[in-house]
């Protein structure tokens, strides 16, 4: 499986590791970091496994809960033998807007 991180993915992802690393320290920032890696690691293996958004376009998004920061949540697809991410966020947010 062929990964692709879209250029929002890597500039989310920079965001977040600089907000936690600002505001609660290395420590949190780390483990952030290591929390997003673990998320890909698994995904590789059982893509299916996030939650499919039908509420999403275009059709075929899925999310996954960031564990130990649950309220942000990773963003992908899939496309054939690729593995798509399109952005790491704060749930919260005006999610169909984002996408």
């Amino acid at each position: 499986m062929k990964l692709i991180f879209s250029s929002i993915f890597e500039s989310d992802f920079a965001e977040l590791v600089g907000y936690f690393s600002a505001q609660a320290g290395d420590k949190v920032s780390t483990r952030f970091e290591d929390s997003v890696c673990q998320i890909v690691e698994l995904l590789v293996k059982s893509p299916e496994l996030g939650r499919l958004r039908r509420d999403l376009k275009p059709n075929g998004i899925r999310s996954f809960a960031i564990p130990q920061f649950r309220t942000y949540i990773l963003f992908y697809r899939t496309s054939g033998s690729d593995l798509i991410f399109l952005r790491v966020r704060l749930g919260g947010m005006d999610l169909p807007g984002l996408l």
